[in-house]
């Protein structure tokens, strides 16, 4: 979801775009509208269709009835464990929360040991079902990067956009808000209020779960091949006129 001027050159025949936003940007770089396509960013083909929300948790051993929070640190497991878990601690309602730290070991290992007393906590590492993890959550707290956030829409998944990294991040941050599929949570004193408030208000978060969805493009890369190999075909036939 990144966007660089220098993209725009006159011997690009495609621009490619992952939103609206962005698409609108290559065209004021001066990209020619006609050559701006808006397919959104490759996913798994599993994000197509994803499973029901009861689906995903019966599958997964979860609640039916007890709202799932999904914690994801990214595939390297980056960020801070510790004030996310002190601030989910603080909620009053029942919740059931997933942790899942990719790759990083050290990080799954901290979680299980500060979380331990805590009803209804699932610690993962690296998982390869994240659609349906994705599908039987209620909310997902996580870094915006772009393949996560757009994972989430396939699955109607509202995001609480926290710890972003400067730069493209922190743009992410301020489309999210734009977008009304989720919300970015500046400073951790901020987490526990969102999610207490989003809790107790169902109507809220169903607006952003439908908002979510409806910006959700899982045939993306199908979308995207589609657009080239029409850019293909024009060209050859150009080539065969000429010749």
């Amino acid at each position: 979801m990144d966007f660089h001027p220098g993209w725009v050159q006159p011997e690009v025949d495609l621009f490619i775009a992952t939103h609206e936003d962005l698409a609108a940007e290559l065209v004021a770089a001066g990209a020619p509208a006609e050559m701006v396509v808006t397919t959104g960013q490759p996913i798994q083909p599993a994000f197509i269709t994803p499973p029901t929300l009861d689906a995903a948790r019966k599958n997964l051993g979860l609640d039916l009835e007890i709202p799932v929070l999904l914690v994801l640190f990214g595939g390297a497991g980056l960020g801070k464990p510790r004030r996310v878990l002190k601030e989910i601690q603080k909620l009053d309602k029942p919740y059931q929360v997933v942790f899942i730290t990719g790759r990083n070991r050290r990080m799954e290992k901290e979680i299980r040991k500060l979380g331990r007393g805590l009803p209804h906590l699932c610690v993962l590492g690296w998982v390869d079902n994240m659609q349906e993890w994705m599908a039987a959550a209620s909310l997902l707290v996580s870094k915006p990067g772009g393949s996560t956030l757009t994972e989430a829409f396939s699955c109607g998944l509202p995001m609480l956009a926290y710890d972003p990294h400067p730069g493209n991040e922190v743009r992410t941050c301020g489309w999210i808000e734009k977008w009304k599929v989720g919300i970015w949570i500046r400073s951790a004193k901020d987490l526990a209020p969102t999610l207490e408030r989003l809790l107790d208000y169902p109507e809220e978060l169903a607006q952003l779960r439908e908002r979510a969805l409806a910006l959700a493009r899982p045939r993306a890369a199908y979308d995207a091949a589609q657009a080239i190999l029409k850019v293909a075909r024009r060209s050859a036939q150009a080539s065969t006129r000429s010749g």
